[in-house]
């Protein structure tokens, strides 16, 4: 279900959908010269449409904007039928004839409610189509690029993703070989990826002076090489990224291309704060990819609950599932932003033979969130 009910018509999709109904309407009527009947039928139409989409297993989604685009093309119709039927002659439909299909009309409506409301899931969203990037968006991401490499990338292109639940949506700006993501309206996280190329500036980026002296040579042959390039980088673009933060350093196995991933976090005590500070180094010493996660250090709630206890409040979620666990890797603490408000969870992940169990346990009450198994074929590598 969505909110905006004029959305629409705002898109070529939901435009096209409002025409594909409109002769139905005006030819309905001028067959039958039943306004009120037709207009009954024009929304049980794509009524049953959207319900069909709903319910059979033909890979299609349920969504009320394409209800609300048909069935006022259906209506838009019917009212054109009732004007060219004024000046032409005809014979109506029996009135009789007229009120049964009324009353099959509502019928069926009733009898798609009922099976709906019992066989599918309402999921209420802000939008379902993506609005395009506003001013205020592309003047933000563009900025954030800038500040990450000092205007070496142009942008091309804009798009924005939406979560439609809330008002949360992701900005993406096209560049030469890369992209840029840029969280929206909290604009906590930024991430750039920059596909391997030779020349620049659509190529990965060449940190300036970090081929001299200290810093290291243009191809690192190791971790410190990389850690020494990725900090040349930070202390040039962005200086706020490892300030009273810990470094590591590795080799990522993750498909992509060879190189180092240098990382740095923040902590109080041993809880890793929402700081994130991540710079790729290819083997050419470049900057591939980029992660930040820039917020202020938020104030935490305290830790009450054990390792071992979080572990207990885990099993019990996988009643069925505990004795098939093989491995505890040591858990995690974590700030989280959760229901509006900066949380400390335990985060555990227990393998089995089949994949792995995950869950977050609040480190303050003990209530536990999101717990899931993942099956072993989405953990493993697809050749």
């Amino acid at each position: 279900m969505n909110r905006d009910i004029f959305e629409p018509f705002r898109h070529t999709h939901g435009q096209w959908n409002f025409c594909l109904l409109v002769p139905f309407g005006l030819l309905g009527v001028v067959a039958t010269r039943r306004p009120g009947l037709v207009a009954g039928f024009s929304l049980l139409l794509p009524a049953a449409i959207e319900t069909t989409q709903a319910l059979a297993p033909i890979g299609r989604a349920c969504d009320t904007s394409d209800f609300v685009a048909n069935g006022a093309g259906g209506l838009a119709g019917t009212a054109l039928g009732a004007l060219v039927i004024v000046f032409l002659r005809g014979t109506p439909l029996p009135r009789g004839t007229a009120r049964k299909g009324l009353i099959a009309t509502g019928i069926a409506t009733a009898l798609m409610g009922a099976v709906l409301y019992a066989s599918a899931d309402l999921v209420v969203m802000n939008h379902t189509v993506a609005p395009p990037a506003t001013s205020a968006q592309k003047a933000a991401i563009d900025q954030r690029l800038r500040d990450a490499f000092g205007g070496a990338y142009r942008v091309t292109g804009y798009s924005v993703t939406t979560t439609g639940f809330e008002d949360a949506a992701t900005v993406t700006a096209y560049f030469g070989n890369g992209m840029a993501e840029l969280s929206w309206p909290d604009q906590w996280d930024f991430t750039v990826q920059i596909m391997s190329a030779t020349d620049e500036p659509s190529g990965a980026f060449s940190v300036p002076g970090a081929a001299a002296g200290a810093a290291a040579a243009k191809r690192p042959v190791g971790d410190k090489e990389a850690v020494l390039i990725a900090r040349a980088y930070a202390d040039r673009f962005a200086p706020w990224g490892t300030r009273n933060a810990k470094v590591e350093v590795a080799r990522p196995d993750d498909g992509g291309l060879p190189g180092w991933v240098v990382s740095w976090r923040r902590y109080e005590g041993e809880v890793v704060l929402p700081h994130r500070f991540d710079v790729r180094i290819d083997e050419e010493g470049r900057v591939s990819e980029l992660t930040e996660r820039k917020v202020a250090d938020p104030q935490l709630p305290p830790v009450r609950v054990t390792e071992g206890e979080a572990w207990k409040t885990f099993a019990k979620s996988f009643p069925e599932r505990a004795d098939a666990i093989e491995e505890k890797p040591d858990p995690i603490l974590s700030a989280q932003f959760r229901d509006g408000e900066w949380r400390v969870d335990w985060l555990l992940v227990a393998t089995t033979s089949t994949g792995s169990l995950e869950a977050a346990v609040d480190a303050t009450d003990g209530s536990i969130h999101d717990p899931a198994e993942i099956p072993l074929a989405r953990n493993s590598e697809v050749p």
